[in-house]
C-alpha cells in the first residue's frame, strides 16, 4: 500500500484538510524555515547570540526532516 492510498484510508476529521494540499504547504513552510535557520546560524557563528539559543530550533529541524519518514514510513499512529 503506498502512502497516498495509506492516508486516504484513514479516519479523518470532517475538517481535515485535502491530501494534495500538504506538498505546497509544506514546501513554502520549509522555505521559511530554511531562511530563519540560516539567519539564525549566521547570528550563531558570528556570536550575535550563544549557541545554547539556537539548539532548540537546530532540534527542530532535525525532528522536522525526522517526523514525514517516520510517519509514513511505519504507517502506525498508535491513537488509532
Amino acid at each position: 500500500m503506498t502512502n497516498y492510498e495509506w492516508y486516504k484510508n484513514l479516519i479523518k476529521p470532517s475538517w481535515a484538510p485535502p491530501s494534495w494540499i500538504f506538498g505546497p504547504v509544506w514546501s513554502v513552510l520549509y522555505v521559511i524555515i530554511f531562511i530563519t535557520f540560516g539567519f539564525l546560524l549566521y547570528k550563531a557563528f558570528t556570536g550575535k547570540i550563544s549557541w545554547f539559543i539556537a539548539l532548540p530550533f537546530i532540534l527542530n529541524l532535525i525532528f522536522n526532516f525526522a517526523f514525514t519518514p517516520i510517519q509514513f514510513g511505519l504507517k502506525k499512529i498508535f491513537w488509532q
